[in-house]
């Protein structure tokens, strides 16, 4: 019995997690995301609209403008941090862009915790561009 609980608690826990992805991935969907943002993306290729923002920080104090995580179509997942004007319009620099794929848990089967982040992004983002 204590199994059931403990594979359910592991459930609950993976479903939080995708909830909150996918509530980030839909807003920024419904949102124009930050034309500093954009810009940067959309220059190196990024199909902007079949993307998913997965992290997306704004003004946060001591760091860039601008800075989280976007998994590509192309299931390519991208650290970024970029210098912004106070609108977020313009590019000031540009911290970090950086393919972090291979630093993502994609596993559906980690023991003790189920479905990775990355894995759930994924699911999210096939999700969400079938609906399209």
């Amino acid at each position: 019995m204590s199994n059931f609980w403990k594979q359910r608690n592991v459930q609950q826990q993976n479903d939080s997690v995708e909830s909150s992805i996918r509530a980030e991935a839909i807003y920024w969907r419904a949102t124009p995301w930050p034309r500093a943002l954009l810009a940067a993306a959309e220059g190196r290729g990024v199909d902007c609209k079949r993307a998913i923002v997965v992290d997306l920080d704004i003004d946060y104090p001591g760091m860039p403008r601008l800075f989280g995580l976007i998994l590509t179509v192309d299931e390519a997942f991208i650290r970024f941090e970029i210098e912004t004007d106070p609108s977020h319009d313009h590019i000031e620099a540009i911290e970090a862009w950086k393919d972090v794929t291979d630093q993502q848990n994609v596993s559906q089967h980690n023991r003790g915790t189920g479905w990775g982040r990355g894995a759930l992004a994924l699911k999210v983002l096939s999700e969400l561009n079938a609906l399209r």
